[in-house]
C-alpha cells in the first residue's frame, strides 16, 4: 500500500499565497543551514591549518 502524499494533502488546506510563503521559508532555511555548515567547516579547516 503506497503512502499518501502528505505535502499535497496539507497544501490543499492552504491558499496558494500561504503555500508560496511556506515554500520560500523552507528554501531559505535550507540555504541558511547549508551556508552555516560550509562556514563551520571552513573555520574548522582554517584552525586545523594553524595548529
Amino acid at each position: 500500500m503506497p503512502l499518501p502524499n502528505f505535502r499535497r494533502i496539507y497544501a490543499s488546506f492552504r491558499t496558494p499565497e500561504e503555500e508560496r510563503r511556506i515554500s520560500r521559508e523552507a528554501f531559505f532555511k535550507c540555504v541558511g543551514f547549508v551556508v552555516a555548515c560550509v562556514a563551520i567547516t571552513w573555520v574548522a579547516s582554517k584552525q586545523r591549518a594553524l595548529s
